[in-house]
């Protein structure tokens, strides 16, 4: 159900995934939550009305929720900018309000890519400036089918402008080359489901002063219980044999996208961390992914360089399974 994205949100590179143990996936079994007490109280896990499923870790349908290209000082630069716009522009909707959702999750995506404090800061202060007489920059989407050698892939192309037909020009202009077409906005929405998804440290930092903070594993069951309270539709722990520091594996939280804020709050309510949040286009089934070959992967991947260069352009959804995703 996931889908791969690029664009200046993204967390951490690709990873291959070659393991032989399992690992847990917990899918709640009502989606409207409404959970059904069990008699074993003593143990979180059965308090729920849970099913219990396991995977091998190679296919994670969450290991590969994004993507990232090389870093670079260009790419880098890139990034930032674009995460420093997505900020202005959340802050000048709320005037520069820290409780809004949408100034937290652009916060959070800037803090994702290293994004100075003091740039964020003064992204914050530029958008909630009533006096600022930049224009308004607007989130547009663009959908699309993008041929493939197994079949067209689909796309969901996010963009933040102040100019809407100098970036529509610009996708349909790389859409085209590559011999795509776009289609109406919502054409693609029997594809993906629209979910709020927040990323968790597995570190629980003991102490609010950050100086006298320390850091220990987090109880998955008090993490679970924790999120179910919040209005979790599903959680990955992912696998003990996953790779990569905190930042690169972190626990993986699902939800309706109206309940997003609620599940980070009680997340911050129990001491655990979300090191970011944000709305994500997923991939509602794996039947309807997209096979690539080497020749197809190489050239979908220019096209996804192509869309990362454009400044307009923040993330691209899609439904390709590059080779090294395929089961």
């Amino acid at each position: 159900m996931n889908a791969i994205l690029r664009g200046p949100l993204a967390l951490a590179s690709r990873s291959l995934l070659h393991h032989s143990r399992y690992m847990s996936t917990v899918v709640l079994h009502n989606k409207n939550l409404v959970l059904s007490q069990q008699q074993n109280q003593n143990n979180p896990r059965s308090r729920y009305s849970l099913q219990i499923t396991r995977h091998m870790a190679g296919h994670n349908k969450w290991s590969k929720i994004k993507r990232k290209k090389a870093a670079n000082d260009v790419a880098r630069a890139r990034e930032h900018t674009k995460v420093a716009r997505a900020i202005e522009v959340a802050s000048r909707s709320c005037q520069g309000d820290m409780a809004d959702i949408s100034l937290q999750s652009a916060v959070a995506a800037a803090r994702a890519v290293q994004l100075p404090k003091e740039r964020i800061e003064k992204a914050i202060e530029r958008g909630a400036n009533p006096n600022a007489k930049d224009e308004l920059s607007v989130i547009r989407r663009y959908d699309g089918m993008i041929p493939g050698n197994n079949g067209k892939i689909a796309v969901i192309i996010e963009t933040l402008t102040e100019n809407r037909n100098r970036t529509a020009a610009n996708v349909r202009h790389l859409v085209t080359k590559i011999g795509g077409e776009l289609l109406p906005t919502g054409a693609n929405d029997w594809l993906f489901e629209h979910v709020g998804v927040v990323y968790v440290s597995r570190n629980k930092y003991t102490d609010e002063e950050e100086e006298n903070a320390t850091r220990e594993p987090v109880d998955e069951d008090e993490l679970l219980e924790c999120a179910l309270d919040g209005g979790a539709t599903d959680i990955d722990f992912g696998s003990d044999e996953d790779e990569g520091d905190d930042a690169d594996n972190p626990i993986v939280i699902k939800c309706e996208t109206i309940g997003l804020l609620t599940l980070v709050q009680s997340l911050k309510s129990g001491g655990f961390v979300s090191t970011q949040f944000e709305y994500h286009y997923l991939v509602r089934s794996e039947e309807n992914k997209v096979p690539l070959n080497a020749e197809g992967s190489e050239k979908f991947e220019k096209f996804l360089d192509s869309m990362d260069e454009d400044m307009d352009v923040t993330t691209v959804y899609h439904n390709a399974n590059f080779p090294d995703e395929v089961s």
